[in-house]
């Protein structure tokens, strides 16, 4: 017979959600899936996001004149 039972580890056991009964000496497979910590993701978006801030400094210029302004730099270039 093959039984589905969800729940979680609490740090020192598994806990499940449903009651199942074993019983001593019962054949038990375990298997279990890693779910990403939201709260960990979120925080490396944080980090990227504070590391661009500054890489376009506020000079009152639009996005259009910081292009053209590379476009022109860069065409000199050759």
């Amino acid at each position: 017979m093959l039984a589905t039972a969800k729940g979680y580890y609490d740090g020192s056991q598994i806990v499940l959600n449903s009651p199942v009964q074993f019983q001593r000496g019962q054949e038990v497979i375990i298997t279990y899936t890693i779910i990403a910590d939201s709260t960990q993701n979120k925080k490396n978006q944080d980090a990227l996001v504070d590391s661009l801030v500054g890489a376009i400094p506020k000079s009152g210029k639009t996005l259009e004149e910081y292009r053209s302004e590379r476009l022109r730099k860069y065409a000199s270039a050759d």
